[in-house]
């Protein structure tokens, strides 16, 4: 190992470590800004100045609130921010990144100085990353959301009376927001229709988990909010939503579960929420439903009442 090795080894273990000072947080600040000019330089159209878009208290408010969550996250789950999963991230970002030229620049307006860049860019994208995807995942955090949705869920199934319209009325006075409902086409999308990245169910990076009393199997979907309108903007008054846009995993839940009218899907767990679809219509042509959603506990909200010693 060489000597720049070594220092940059133990430089990187004397900034993972601990809370930040007063001098840690004018540096962080300080870099903070560097990074951000860069990011404003390079935007374009009409903006204001670049003190004005980014005054001190802004750039000392988002600073401390990375350092907030790199403690939260080694004291509610116990993960520290080691030399190892630095070098790690920053490896990640530099084999990775669809922007060389600004990542160039930003490390150049840290003057190319691989330990400020390590923890004032790649640290903050490791840490969110890491305590996003434990919060999200805690089973005992959302834990009461979880009992909200199988209880609704199990009202609906304790609803004798056939059909979509009974139960319905049992889903609308319970707790949780009930989304319009959504019909999926499917029949395969037309070669001609240019509209693939609109689905009806936005896709999550995470996993999400769908379980029921009545399923024996674990199913895993990417699942979100449905989206009123497609993702591309466009302003349409009756947009087609086609089932194969799904993920794969969600699909086969919905297939499965969802036969006949009435019919009442597992609990679908997502990184924000958790939900129920409730089949309307089920024919050879068209799935449509309606959707009651639970969210989860806010990440924001979750963070900000964090205490730590």
């Amino acid at each position: 190992m060489n000597m720049k090795i070594q220092i940059t080894t133990v430089a990187l273990l004397l900034l993972c470590m601990g809370s930040a000072s007063g001098a840690d947080i004018t540096s962080l600040c300080a870099d903070r800004s560097a990074i951000e000019r860069v990011y404003h330089e390079r935007r374009t159209g009409t903006k204001p100045p670049f003190e004005q878009a980014m005054p001190a208290a802004l750039l000392e408010n988002i600073v401390r609130t990375q350092l907030r969550k790199e403690r939260a996250l080694a004291s509610a789950y116990g993960v520290e921010i080691t030399p190892a999963l630095l070098a790690a991230e920053v490896r990640r970002i530099d084999t990775t990144t669809r922007a060389p030229e600004m990542l160039a620049e930003i490390k150049a307006a840290l003057a190319s100085d691989d330990d400020r860049f390590a923890v004032a860019f790649a640290k903050p994208f490791l840490v969110e990353r890491e305590l996003r995807q434990r919060f999200e995942n805690d089973d005992a955090l959302h834990a009461p959301q979880r009992r909200l949705a199988e209880a609704a869920r199990d009202r609906l199934l304790a609803v004798k009376e056939p059909g979509f319209e009974a139960r319905l009325a049992t889903l609308k006075e319970g707790a949780g927001d009930l989304r319009a409902e959504v019909t999926w086409t499917l029949t395969p999308r037309p070669l001609d229709d240019d509209t693939a990245s609109a689905p009806a169910i936005a896709p999550q990076p995470t996993e999400a988990r769908a379980r029921s009393t009545a399923y024996t199997n674990q199913a895993t979907a990417q699942v979100a909010q449905v989206l009123s309108s497609p993702a591309t903007g466009r302003a349409e008054a009756n947009p087609v939503f086609y089932f194969e846009d799904l993920p794969g995993e969600l699909q086969n839940v919905l297939r499965a579960q969802l036969r006949q009218p009435g019919d009442v899907s597992a609990v679908i767990e997502s990184p924000e929420a958790f939900q129920i679809f409730l089949a309307r219509e089920c024919t050879a042509s068209a799935l449509s439903a309606a959707i009651l959603t639970i969210s989860k506990r806010g990440y924001d909200e979750w963070l900000a009442q964090q205490s730590f010693p």
